[in-house]
């Protein structure tokens, strides 16, 4: 398990080009990425993030914002509601079928397939998809 500083670290290291976002202000308004630590391998390396809404084909989730996490390893789904337990949803790559991306006026979408369920995150911001669709593309089936 990696520590919580180590996580900051990699985060840290990811907005190196955007100095116009604090760490420590990322960290505090999305609760997941307190978390995170407690879900990443210990040479899992983070590539990229991105918050959007989580619909799903054949299960309800809590409603509320999720982190997509893509790391060298897998993706990891979180949700961390302040009232309730913690969320993790683990895909590995081998177990992808399908991916898809979707950019609107305002905001863009990301579906991924697995054969048990289709996931698709909503409503990312146009600055947060940009930023994170470069990570992506190598994944994109």
């Amino acid at each position: 398990m990696q520590t919580s500083d180590q996580i900051k670290s990699q985060i840290q290291t990811l907005l190196s080009n955007h100095p116009e976002i604090s760490v420590d202000v990322l960290f505090l308004y999305v609760p997941e990425f307190k978390i995170l630590n407690q879900y990443l391998q210990e040479d899992e390396t983070i590539q990229g993030y991105t918050i959007g809404l989580l619909e799903t084909k054949q299960q309800k989730h809590t409603a509320g914002k999720w982190l997509l996490v893509l790391t060298d390893k897998q993706i990891h789904l979180l949700r961390n509601p302040m009232l309730g337990n913690p969320t993790h949803i683990p895909i590995d790559f081998v177990k992808l079928q399908n991916t898809s991306t979707k950019l609107g006026w305002f905001f863009g979408q990301i579906q991924l397939e697995t054969e048990e369920e289709t996931f698709r995150l909503i409503q990312i911001g146009k600055k947060d998809y940009q930023f994170f669709l470069p990570s992506f593309q190598p994944h994109l089936k």
